[in-house]
This record gives structure tokens, sequence and C-alpha cells, in this order.
């Protein structure tokens, strides 16, 4: 058989690459491109925490016509409450200059109170160099862990519905609370019902999450250094439609107060079961009488001590003129997240206005460390290590009127 005269072929790991002329670097070009692109959508997970801060101060310290502030809130399980009070102050903000210059524009994002999604928006808010401040949460457990990233990442994080204590008990920075803590409000609760003995007998009926166990933990200690005792517990997992189990076993429990803790949903079907197989315990919920509570609770609400964040009917200036806004404009009145989110947003604005930066640092310190400063909610002064200074606490009793329609006490 004769040898065939060609060369035998170079093997593959030596082949230098064929020239292909123009249009094999065009290829190469656009495959790298493509690369360069997926790197560039990856970097904020690669890129330290600490850097994006740096790139936030270095970019913030320059002046700028625009102040971009991130919102983290479960707007659609909700209510528009949140976002229509912070669409509010940001127009208001804008149309009167109330920034001293730059102005404010709102990324809004819905968390669904949920770590995968408040996570993905926390790396994401922390990777945008140009926002300078974020306002949330609704849900601690998601809370607690943005503001270690918020933290690392130098942006501002203005808490309005987080109550847990630790957020900003380990020396963070950037940190700002605009509710009472958890503690704050265990003591508040513990007062009521006023007319029974100091030496309460106390049952708890409380929702099994981030919340609800701190709650259940700073109530005991308050009732305990007064002498109460607990009685009866029962805990339930988010989403809990059944109340028949506590509601019956509270009919053969000598109690002088049930503390209950849930969301609007769940705090219906208590409160519906209880007066359903006549529990005639007074009942202290430890959640604002909100817009659906109202909708939905009938006579069920008869009697009932909710916690109230904001007096919707306080004569001061500086709220009366907020609900007049809100209603001119949405057509109805406002409720608590309304009001925290149009104060926060507006005590932004004058933080801006008056330290002539958007540092999120200066924002900080400024407000931790200057006079009081009066919203729609009150007045607001914060201590050392962001958390809000003695700042009053209502109760609202719940009722219905002739036709059993429940009334809005604070109206």
């Amino acid at each position: 058989m004769p040898l065939d005269p060609r060369p035998a072929p170079a093997s593959t790991a030596s082949r230098p690459p064929a020239r292909t002329g123009g249009r094999g670097l065009v290829l190469w070009l656009i495959r790298a491109g493509g690369v360069v692109a997926l790197l560039l959508a990856l970097s904020p997970q690669w890129r330290s925490l600490e850097e994006m801060g740096q790139r936030r101060t270095a970019l913030l310290n320059d002046k700028s016509d625009e102040m971009l502030v991130g919102v983290s809130w479960p707007f659609r399980l909700s209510g528009p409450g949140m976002a229509d009070g912070l669409v509010l102050a940001r127009d208001r903000i804008n149309a009167e200059n109330l920034a001293g210059g730059p102005k404010l524009r709102l990324d809004l994002r819905d968390d669904n109170d949920d770590w995968r999604h408040g996570h993905a928006i926390a790396l994401d808010f922390a990777a945008t160099p140009e926002m300078a401040a974020v306002i949330g949460y609704d849900d601690e457990s998601v809370a607690v862990r943005a503001a270690q990233i918020f933290e690392r990442a130098r942006l501002l994080h203005i808490l309005v519905n987080v109550n847990n204590q630790a957020v900003t008990r380990h020396d963070a920075k950037y940190v700002i609370r605009t509710v009472q803590t958890t503690d704050e409000i265990a003591r508040h609760l513990a007062r009521f019902p006023a007319d029974r003995p100091a030496e309460k007998r106390y049952a708890v009926v409380w929702r099994d999450d981030a919340y609800g166990r701190n709650l259940l933990y700073q109530y005991q200690i308050e009732q305990e250094s007064h002498g109460g005792r607990l009685v009866y517990q029962w805990s339930f997992p988010p989403g809990t439609h059944d109340f028949r189990e506590p509601a019956n076993r509270l009919t053969l429990i000598e109690a002088d107060v049930i503390l209950f803790w849930g969301d609007d949903a769940e705090i219906v079907r208590f409160l519906r079961k209880r007066r359903e197989v006549g529990v005639t315990t007074p009942v202290v919920v430890a959640a604002d009488l909100g817009n659906a509570i109202l909708a939905e609770g009938g006579g069920a609400i008869e009697g009932v001590t909710f916690l109230s964040l904001y007096n919707r009917a306080d004569p001061a200036p500086e709220n009366q003129d907020f609900v007049a806004r809100y209603q001119a404009r949405f057509g109805r009145l406002p409720d608590t997240a309304a009001a925290q989110g149009y104060d926060a947003l507006m005590m932004l604005a004058a933080a801006v206005r008056e330290t002539r930066s958007l540092n999120p640092l200066d924002l900080s310190y400024h407000l931790r460390f200057h006079p009081s400063w009066r919203g729609a909610n009150g007045f607001y002064s914060f201590d050392e290590t962001g958390d809000l200074n003695d700042k009053p606490l209502h109760v609202v009793v719940g009722r219905t009127g002739s036709d059993g329609v429940p009334a809005d006490p604070r109206d």
C-alpha cells in the first residue's frame, strides 16, 4: 500500500489558530464583549461591599442635582399607604425645593416580606453608588439582614416599621429608626387594661415570626417585673386561618388580659372566633387598627384595644396639613404607613438642605446629633445609636356604630 505523500496533521493541542481575517476578529470581539457584559452584570456580587461604599462616598461627595432614595416594602401585601405617603412627600419636596437644590427620585421595590426578594434588592441598592438612602422595611427578619449589607456599603438606612433592637445595637453608623423599639412597645402594652390588677394573669396568642418572638420575650419581662403570671400561650405560623383551639381554650382560662399579635387577616379571624365562642377577657392587639381591620372586623373589634403608632386626629399643624394634602390627592384618610413614609422622606430632605450634602454619613450624623424635627407623626429625635427618643405611643379602642359597622375612633 503506497504511503500518503501529504504531511500528517498537527495535533490539536499544538495547532495554531486558523487565520480567518476580519470576520474572525469581529466574532472574537463579539464573544469577548459578551463575557465582559456578563462580568459587569455579576460584578455587584463579586465586588466587596466595602468597595461599593467607597464608590458611593466618592460619588456623593461631589455636587449633584439629584438625590436617589431606594424603598424596600411589601407594597402588594400592605396596601397603598406607604407608596402614597412617599409619592406625596417626593412631589412636595421637588415642587417646593425642600431639599435645597437636588431633586428627589424614588426607586420603589416590592420585597414581598421575603428575604429572597429582600436580599436581591439590598444588593442592588448597595451596588448603586448614586443612591444616598434606603427607606424600609416591614418584616424584621428581612430588615436585620439587609441592615448589615447597607452598613458595609455606607448607605443610610431609615427603618420606618422595624422594632427589633438588634439593628441598632452593634455600633452601626448608617441606620436611623423612626419607630419605637419592641421593648418600648411591650412596656406600653403591659399597662392595659388599666382597670385590672397590677399582678395580671395574662395569656398570649402570637404569630411565630421574628417580631412575635421578640414581642413575647419583652412582654413577659415587663409583666413579670410587676408580678404578672403567664397562664396560657399559643403560637401559630403565618397564614393561619383556624383559631378554634385557642379561642375555645380561653373560655376555660382565668386571665385578666389576652395579648394578640398577627397580621390584619389573622387579627380579624381571631377576634371573630373569640366573640363567637364567648370569650369576654379583654384583648390587647399589638398592631394598628388599620383600614383592612375596620373594613372586615365588624362587631368583633368592639372594645378591643389596639396599639396606635400614629394619631391621625393630632391637632398639630404639621399633621393637619399632611392629612389635608393626602385626602385631597387620594380621596381617603392616611394610615400609619402613609404618615411614616411621608415623614421619613420629608425629614431626609430637611437633612440634605441643612447639611448641603448627599453623603449618607453626613445625613446620619445630622439626624442623630441635631435638634428634633416635627412631622405629621409628631416629634422625631434620635440618640447616638440612631434609635428614636421618647416618642409617645397611643392606643385606640375599637367601636361600632348603632348599625354594627366599625367606626374609626381616631376620626
